[in-house]
């Protein structure tokens, strides 16, 4: 799909006017945040793609900032999670890598979150709840005093656009898409018919089939120095020990094996 491509009529039915922008704001934040990501890495100087694969959060982070100003836009907090998803038009946004590289067809789209995919039933139930935490079984503990604004329920009409994405420490962002579908008992997307569509490249990416560091890196970050000129921070840590609260949802990604999804969210 090209830059110019006009917005599907899928889309209009699902964010109406603000279709456009909602899109857009998407391609934006998953651009981008895997911009940043690669240039962690290339300023790690590292072999390994750890500094890459830590920076997952980024996406969330990166996607919040271009949709909450919508109106009919507020984040949401999955219980145990360390980020926030953005819900516009009762439409919760949910990214997810796909793979690292173009040979995945995104037919086969896999959640491998434990996160991701206890949206995926909670929302896809026969008979929504009033309420997501409901859904979340015996065994969710569920602390009040952990519940602050982000954390709110989802309406009973809220659906789920997936927003599959192909990224590569070395190159950012490839190839990315949204739709709609049903979450199989292995993970796997099934789409709806005509799903998913695929996403306009970002203003400012690589043309595809371009080889070398990703364009734009140096601006990320404003000034474009190294990383280790000017001068030091000064550093304030307390002088006592204190326990540190954490979400205690799995550790993402997937750790074990390499695999498509390994390294990134």
């Amino acid at each position: 799909m090209s830059e110019e491509s006009p917005v599907s009529a899928w889309a209009r039915s699902h964010f109406g006017q603000d279709a456009e922008v909602v899109r857009r704001g998407l391609v934006e934040g998953l651009h981008h945040a895997q911009q940043r990501a690669v240039l962690i890495q290339e300023m790690s100087g590292l072999p390994s793609k750890q500094p890459y694969g830590g920076m997952w959060p980024a996406t969330y982070k990166s996607l919040e900032e271009q949709l909450v100003g919508l109106e009919g836009a507020y984040k949401f907090r999955p219980p145990n999670a360390s980020y926030n998803l953005m819900v516009v038009r009762e439409r919760l946004l949910l990214p997810f890598k796909l793979a690292d590289n173009l040979n995945v067809p995104v037919k086969q789209a896999r959640l491998a979150t434990k996160i991701g995919r206890n949206l995926s039933l909670a929302l896809s139930a026969a008979q929504p709840p009033d309420d997501l935490l409901s859904l979340l079984g015996e065994d969710f503990e569920f602390d009040p005093v952990a519940v602050v604004n982000e954390l709110v329920h989802l309406s009973p009409a809220t659906k789920i656009i997936y927003v599959p994405y192909v990224a590569h420490a070395d190159a950012g962002l490839l190839k990315s898409w949204w739709g709609e579908g049903l979450m199989q008992s292995d993970g796997t997307i099934a789409w709806l018919v005509g799903q998913p569509e695929e996403l306009p490249a970002a203003k400012g990416a690589t043309p595809e089939g371009s080889t070398g560091a990703f364009s734009g890196l140096a601006e990320v970050g404003g000034s474009g120095r190294a990383f280790d000129e000017g001068d030091l921070p000064a550093l304030d840590f307390p002088t006592h020990s204190r326990p540190v609260a954490a979400p205690t949802a799995e550790r993402e990604p997937g750790s074990g094996k390499p695999t498509a999804n390994n390294g990134n969210a």
